[in-house]
């Protein structure tokens, strides 16, 4: 087993810096370190990486940042054989820490490479027009997006990260997108019915229950059962909708009756739109062109070995 090291110098704001600093003195494994550049370096890096497992000299690829981090991980392996993946948080959200097992020291990492325990995760894929990508957490259409965007890119999230806050600069774009985002229709297509939503906030599709640093959007989730869960989120008030972001953290939100949620193994989303409408996976932004859209979002069961 031979272990590399990706970092995002830029995951929390210098966190992830800060972690490999405090990591790096306990090895005693052999292993390679990769410092990633710019965006899509992590994908690039973890597809190379992953061309060089074989059965008999299988690779570990840590990843030191956030869930945009993992994400492109898990994009860049492309559940290539042979290939572990485990993590090192160093994020502002978090949210693939609070849904799968994460290395905390030196210690539980070279005990990995000894033992070679990992456990066997589902993964989401969502395809748009030509292309697709890969999902550990969640994908969402809408309001979610909009605001993880503008959140991610923001200079108040990165301020808040100084002081280990970066999370909460989510709520603060909830209320300010709620007097510039419009709802939408969408259909949905699953298990053998259509459904038609209107005035629709956002639909989301969920591997694990976590999303916006914390959020207990989808309770049910399981990265091991083979289903992904839908939550559309439709006709309610902005003031409801607040309530609802409010509520979330506790779960308390599955109770609303503008709140639907659905196990499926596979869904289609039809829309259609005149202004542009965002798409997110993993918290990382995919504009949707203005006019009829159709995203088919399906799990891929058992595709990836997480290090643990």
């Amino acid at each position: 087993m031979f272990v590399h090291f990706i970092l995002n110098p830029n995951a929390g704001n210098g966190r992830g810096q800060k972690k490999w600093r405090q990591l790096q003195p306990h090895l005693t494994i052999p292993y390679e370190f990769h410092e990633t550049e710019y965006a899509g370096h992590t994908c690039e890096l973890a597809r190379s990486i992953a061309r060089t497992a074989t059965k008999k000299q299988p690779v570990c690829i840590i990843a030191i940042g956030g869930d945009g981090t993992l994400h492109e991980v898990v994009n860049g392996v492309a559940m290539s054989e042979h290939v572990y993946i485990g993590a090192i948080a160093a994020g502002s959200g978090n949210d693939f820490a609070r849904g799968y097992h994460v290395f905390k020291d030196a210690k539980q990492l070279e005990q990995f490479v000894v033992s070679k325990q990992a456990t066997v995760h589902d993964v989401g894929v969502a395809r748009i027009n030509d292309y697709e990508k890969r999902f550990v957490n969640n994908f969402g259409i809408g309001f979610d997006a909009f605001v993880a965007i503008m959140a991610n890119e923001s200079q108040l999230k990165k301020k808040l990260n100084k002081w280990k806050l970066g999370k909460l600069s989510y709520p603060y774009y909830v209320i300010q997108a709620l007097f510039t985002f419009k709802p939408f229709q969408l259909t949905a297509i699953h298990n053998g019915k259509r459904e038609v939503y209107n005035d629709v906030w956002f639909a989301t599709v969920s591997n694990q229950p976590f999303f916006g640093g914390g959020m207990n959007l989808s309770p049910v989730s399981n990265t091991q059962d083979g289903k992904l869960e839908v939550t559309v989120v439709s006709n309610l008030s902005k003031w409801k909708l607040l309530l609802l972001f409010g509520s979330v953290f506790f779960a308390k939100h599955t109770q609303m009756k503008e709140v639907q949620q659905f196990e499926v193994q596979q869904i289609q989303f039809e829309f259609q739109f005149d202004e542009q409408v965002m798409s997110h996976a993993d918290g990382e932004k995919q504009q949707l062109q203005p006019g009829t859209n159709v995203i088919l979002v399906y799990v891929d069961e058992k595709a990836w070995h997480l290090a643990k």
